[in-house]
């Protein structure tokens, strides 16, 4: 995952808020899927197969709206400005693999995974779910797809594992099948300020607080415990968010 980040971001400082919105569209494109939709990169939007999506509006009770994750404010966009997500929910919704009978592991099928996790109730279903697609081996996308940034859908990872956002994305589908509403997870762009890298986690909105399934721990954390991560954009079903940091309260 190295060119969700090609510009980096800029601090915002005291400038105001229109200034900061509008510094933020343009200089940081945090997203491999607007670079192809402009036809750079490796992949060009042309490629894409045609995305058929039924797209509506979060509900108006969204939790999501009430925590600030990682200390952002997020400012909300059309999903029609990402269109390699809506390009994975229109390849996803034509080859599920959470139904009877499909093999998930060498041992395990999604019947007897889903009735395992039926022992787990909230963050306790967050750390099983994780722990379990963690135990894939990690693989870069220029290994399995032979460019620099590919979403895979969970019958990719299945035949191939993935990097970090196709952890988030099959821990996201899994979930809504065991019963989260997507509109309670964000897969979330982060920059990783420590190693300086792209990366991507997904959130779950839960007990009034934003938890952390990242594919490098399986410790599952409040986001306030992540002080490194700095979210470039967030998305689920239901929409895009930006997200700024805040001003410090003196």
């Amino acid at each position: 995952m190295r060119t969700f980040f090609p510009y980096g971001m800029r601090r915002i400082g005291a400038l105001n808020l229109s200034v900061a919105m509008c510094c933020f569209f343009v200089l940081c494109p945090a997203s491999a899927f607007a670079a192809q939709a402009a036809g750079e990169g490796t992949v060009s939007a042309e490629n894409e197969r045609p995305v058929s999506v039924d797209i509506v509006d979060a509900p108006p009770a969204d939790p999501a709206s009430r925590v600030k994750i990682f200390g952002t404010v997020e400012f909300k966009r059309p999903l029609s400005s990402l269109p390699g997500w809506l390009n994975v929910l229109s390849r996803n919704k034509g080859d599920p693999v959470f139904t009877d009978g499909r093999r998930l592991a060498k041992n395990v099928t999604w019947d007897q995974f889903r009735e395992q996790a039926k022992k787990f109730q909230g963050l306790d279903l967050l750390r099983f779910v994780t722990k379990f697609w963690n135990s894939w081996p990690y693989k870069e996308d220029i290994v399995n797809w032979g460019v620099e940034d590919y979403w895979e859908i969970p019958a990719e990872f299945l035949q191939r594992s993935g990097d970090c956002e196709d952890y988030a994305i099959i821990k996201y589908f899994t979930l809504k099948e065991l019963g989260i509403p997507p509109e309670d997870m964000r897969i979330v762009v982060v920059r990783d300020t420590i190693r300086n890298l792209g990366h991507a986690v997904l959130i779950v909105y839960m007990q009034n607080d934003a938890y952390v399934l990242d594919n490098l721990s399986n410790v599952v954390l409040s986001n306030t415990r992540f002080r490194h991560y700095s979210p470039q954009y967030s998305v689920n079903e239901f929409g895009r968010w930006a997200h700024l940091k805040g001003r410090q309260a003196k």
